[in-house]
């Protein structure tokens, strides 16, 4: 077994199509069935059931798919450390983000860790803070920006608190909500809303706050899109509810204090003491771009 098998059968499994993942490492598609065949007759089990009009895991694939990240991430972490103790940090270092992050400007984070380690290779993506979560405490990422309602602190990663941001109401410029500066939670609850989608972090930051007051409401569209919420309350179809980092975004548009509405705490996760070097390093840079206490 070797880390390229591995790396063939997750580039298969994430699309569940061969073609596109040898596309996507950039090898002939006979040279990717080669690895995932040969890797299957070591295991003596299939990991993909195949057939002319579609791919799907089998119970073995899926159950190889999740210790095959963390070998992989394991790997990684073992590069970074050993260049790492002859004095420099190089290596991969994967981010996972939420869109808004209070107080803090990820690319000016990212600049001067350039700055200090030019031999460290980033690759950042925006995800769900739950989606961000798990994939911290599974290896596939290395560090993690994500909020979390008040009720729910992250458990099972490394965590250092960034922030606690109350939610404001955001409206058209032209609402009839626009002469004021707050509102209350049951004047929300009145009205049409938007919102990320239900189970989501996001959501349940708002939908902790409705329950706590004994409140229902009437979510007409749901996304996680954050720039297509925005342009939903442009559109007037709804009230938004959203941390106050979102502002930054929300150009035109009116944002009222909720006297009584949802907060959010913003974590950075990583692996507490098995982070690598690379993950170590930006931890290290964070503290350079945090507001003072």
């Amino acid at each position: 077994m070797t880390p390229w098998q591995l790396h063939c059968v997750l580039a298969v499994a994430d699309g569940l199509h061969f073609t596109r993942a040898a596309a996507d490492l950039g090898v002939a598609q006979s040279a990717l069935s080669h690895q995932v065949a040969t890797l299957e007759a070591e295991l003596g089990t299939r990991l993909f059931d195949r057939t002319s009009r579609r791919v799907r895991l089998t119970p073995a694939g899926a159950a190889l798919l999740p210790r095959a990240r963390t070998v992989l991430a394991e790997l990684d972490r073992m590069r970074t450390d050993v260049v790492a103790a002859g004095g420099a940090v190089a290596g991969r270092l994967r981010i996972g983000t939420i869109p808004t992050l209070p107080d803090l400007r990820l690319p000016d984070v990212l600049a001067g860790l350039r700055r200090r380690h030019p031999g460290v290779r980033t690759t950042v993506s925006v995800r769900s803070s739950d989606v961000t979560l798990a994939a911290v405490a599974d290896g596939s990422l290395d560090v993690g920006f994500a909020g979390f309602a008040l009720s729910e602190p992250p458990t099972g990663v490394g965590s250092r608190l960034l922030a606690v941001e109350r939610h404001v109401a955001v409206v058209r410029a032209d609402d009839p909500w626009s002469a004021r500066r707050r509102v209350r939670l049951r004047d929300v609850a009145a009205r049409p809303c938007v919102d990320f989608p239900g189970g989501t972090g996001g959501r349940r930051q708002t939908d902790e706050a409705f329950t706590a007051a004994s409140l229902t409401r009437d979510v007409v569209v749901e996304t996680d899109d954050l720039a297509l919420l925005l342009d939903l309350v442009r559109a007037g179809v709804g009230t938004a509810l959203l941390p106050t980092s979102a502002l930054a975004r929300a150009g035109d548009l009116h944002a009222l204090a909720v006297t009584d509405g949802p907060a959010r705490r913003t974590y950075v996760l990583h692996a507490g003491d098995g982070a690598s070097a690379a993950a170590r390093a930006l931890l290290a840079e964070l503290e350079h771009h945090l507001p003072g206490p």
